[in-house]
């Protein structure tokens, strides 16, 4: 079993991302040598005036009935696209509240929270920056609440983790969030051999004279790796834009079923919104699953 991750968390809801994240946490959760663990959110049921509590079990709730038939019906599309991974461990969470408000997010969290060496893995729809504006997240709020590593798998990506995973991308800075981010990378290249690929973006016009050197960015990045018997590449980019350039490398090495793996820095999540982050851009526009460790 890996000695950073052991368990693999995807919340499922029968939608197509959800499907997506499903199928790449298996992947995961093979990789890392780790456990399987699907999680439902049911959402609330309003109570009646006249409702007792005898009421509320499944066999007396229509309501209640339903929703475990639509949780059940969840997890059997999430086994579906896990396909011939690994045994799942199906969980369905509940609010520990009395609101009626649906906190998919919020509960999520909170689980999540309780667990150790969790990876948490999440399925995401790509949406006009409009449209997060104005509908919001499930998997951004969740993205900025846990803290351990996430992945964030779109339904539209080129790459939805169901084949094998042939690549690692790994965007560098020589930040604390970067080595952690190889850290991760090292066990998963090492127990599925694969090559992993560090990316320095340094800034047009070359690299501040007080900044680290792409040289002993990289050097940092393979100590953190450690061995890699597939082999480590460097890849220098010079763009404004580090994520455009780090989005356009994984598009370039889609037909080798990549995973990007990085860090984050610690920017809540309105200065996110407000000022954007290479981490938070890439997770948005990259076609294929990326994993951002804190």
């Amino acid at each position: 079993m890996s000695e950073k991750i052991s368990l693999v968390i995807v919340p499922v809801d029968g939608s197509p991302a959800a499907g997506a994240a499903a199928r790449h946490a298996g992947l995961l959760a093979q990789t890392l040598h780790a456990r399987l663990q699907l999680v439902h959110v049911m959402p609330p049921i309003p109570a009646e005036l006249s409702d007792l509590p005898a009421n509320r079990k499944p066999e007396n709730d229509p309501d209640r009935a339903d929703q475990l038939r639509a949780a059940e019906r969840a997890f059997e599309k999430a086994r579906a696209a896990i396909d011939q991974g690994p045994e799942a461990e199906c969980v369905t969470l509940e609010a520990d509240d009395e609101s009626l408000v649906h906190r998919p997010a919020r509960v999520v969290v909170d689980h999540v929270r309780r667990q150790s060496d969790c990876l948490l893995v999440l399925g995401a729809r790509h949406l006009s920056d409009l449209l997060k504006l104005v509908e919001g997240s499930v998997s951004n709020q969740i993205l900025h609440r846990v803290q351990c590593p996430v992945t964030v798998v779109h339904d539209d990506a080129v790459n939805e983790g169901s084949a094998a995973l042939r690549r690692i991308l790994l965007p560098v800075d020589g930040s604390g969030h970067s080595r952690a981010a190889a850290a991760l990378a090292g066990d998963m290249a090492r127990n599925v051999d694969v090559p992993v690929e560090l990316i320095f973006c340094q800034p047009v016009g070359g690299v501040d004279p007080g900044d680290d050197k792409p040289e002993a960015i990289f050097a940092a990045a393979r100590e953190a790796l450690g061995e890699v018997p597939a082999g480590i590449e460097e890849t220098l980019l010079s763009h404004a834009r580090p994520a455009e350039a780090i989005v356009r490398q994984a598009a370039e090495r889609a037909d080798q079923s990549p995973t990007i793996v990085m860090g984050r820095h610690g920017r809540g999540t309105l200065t996110e919104a407000l000022l954007g982050s290479v981490s938070h851009r890439v997770v948005e526009t990259a076609p294929c699953p990326v994993t951002v460790v804190i």
